[in-house]
């Protein structure tokens, strides 16, 4: 199958990009070292499959998914070369930011065969090593999730509200909590609530700018800090990563297991202190809860 769309996959192996190669139906005949790598799933895993069986399943920059207007079939049909940004659902279950390159692939006779599409993730993995490694010495780290832990997130509120006193600089917060993470735990485990915490600590820690700043506050709630925004882009952001988990998910038993967030959105202001903000936005979140969870509510 892999002859007939004239590809040599030696040099596609060869590549630090991730990559795989689809046939015209979308199946996917080629996976590569790196794309295993990047995204968790071996060749075994997905070889046959489409992209959109439980495996990537992207969504697009704005919280919609991709596979009602997909790049590939696009790629495919028009036989034009495709870039686009998106985010990625890892095996894990977390979703990452990657940049997509899409090239239809033709036969001798000039006959499309199929496509194929290479990402790479856009987060800066040398700006996380040294977050990890400053956190570490610190011992602000949470051990599960790896991110940032209550006291660290204090130090880092305390530092963007005295950037708003002595240069104008606006931040905001978002405090979110997981809708019914007690349940997760009753129904199947705490093992299952441990992968449901780490997925969501992943999906946030991957698709916040390199100087924005997200925690684990304590239990299922995580504190996001946003530097130098305004309040119409901090409500924005944070609606979009309430959509990048809720598009998230886990495999449990061999179902999916979906996530959901409610969060409080709100901008620091300079009579603000640690406790008076994060009650603010404490208080706005537990309005998402009451109002049916898995929404942002601002004041």
């Amino acid at each position: 199958m892999i002859d007939d769309l004239a590809v040599d996959t030696n040099f596609l192996n060869q590549l630090f990009e991730a990559a795989y190669l689809v046939d015209t139906e979308r199946k996917i005949v080629f996976w590569n070292d790196a794309a295993e790598k990047l995204t968790g799933y071996t060749k075994d895993e997905v070889l046959g499959k489409s992209c959109s069986e439980n495996i990537l399943m992207h969504i697009g920059c704005q919280g919609s998914k991709m596979c009602d207007n997909c790049p590939l079939v696009n790629s495919i049909n028009s036989e034009k070369i495709i870039e686009t940004d998106a985010y990625m659902h890892h095996k894990d279950g977390h979703r990452a930011p990657v940049h997509i390159r899409i090239v239809p692939t033709k036969n001798d006779m000039g006959t499309v065969t199929g496509a194929i599409e290479l990402f790479t993730l856009l987060s800066s993995q040398e700006s996380l090593v040294s977050k990890v490694e400053e956190l570490e010495k610190l011992s602000n780290m949470d051990p599960l999730t790896g991110l940032a832990n209550r006291r660290f997130s204090e130090n880092v509120l305390l530092q963007r509200i005295g950037e708003l006193h002595r240069f104008g600089w606006n931040s905001g917060i978002i405090f979110f909590d997981i809708d019914d993470f007690k349940l997760c735990n009753d129904n199947y485990s705490h093992n299952v609530g441990d992968r449901i915490l780490v997925t969501v600590s992943k999906t946030l820690q991957s698709n916040i700018r390199s100087f924005d700043f997200a925690s684990r506050w304590g239990g299922e709630e995580f504190v996001v800090i946003l530097r130098n925004i305004s309040k119409e882009f901090l409500i924005e952001r944070a609606e979009l990563l309430r959509k990048l988990v809720k598009e998230s998910f886990i495999m449990v038993d061999e179902k999916r297991l979906n996530i959901t967030i409610s969060g409080g959105v709100t901008m620091l202001s300079k009579k603000d202190d640690i406790k008076s903000v994060i009650d603010r936005a404490d208080k706005l979140m537990y309005e998402s809860k009451s109002s049916g969870k898995d929404r942002i509510t601002s004041d």
